[in-house]
């Protein structure tokens, strides 16, 4: 049997490997995973509603925030925020090891800090 000699295919130098590899990575179009229709849960008659800017539909708010939702409602960083929850200058409900503050409460400390 005779032996197998690899092909030599010209090259003028202008296609590299990494060059291939950007051409193929974008001929291929990007795939977008399939979008999940969004169900938005039965309303409690027993909870706090507020309409929607639309008008549409309800929306639920939350009668205690996460220290996350204290901040982005403050505009304070997570430092100064625990410091205010610490303190007890914002009043905190402890759930186990989880902090929450009352909306109202939320409300109050600021109506409370501006007068």
């Amino acid at each position: 049997m005779g032996s197998m000699q690899q092909a030599q295919l010209p090259f003028d130098g202008s296609a590299t490997p990494s060059r291939l590899n950007r051409d193929v990575r974008r001929a291929s179009p990007p795939t977008r995973p399939p979008t999940a229709e969004v169900v938005a849960p039965a309303p409690s008659p027993q909870s706090e509603r507020e309409p929607d800017t639309s008008g549409n539909h309800p929306v639920h708010t939350p009668m205690l925030l996460t220290v996350r939702d204290v901040e982005a409602e403050l505009q304070l960083g997570r430092t100064r925020t625990y410091e205010l929850l610490r303190s007890g200058e914002i009043p905190v409900i402890r759930v186990g090891r989880v902090l929450r503050v009352p909306r109202d409460a939320l409300r109050r400390w600021i109506e409370d800090q501006t007068a």
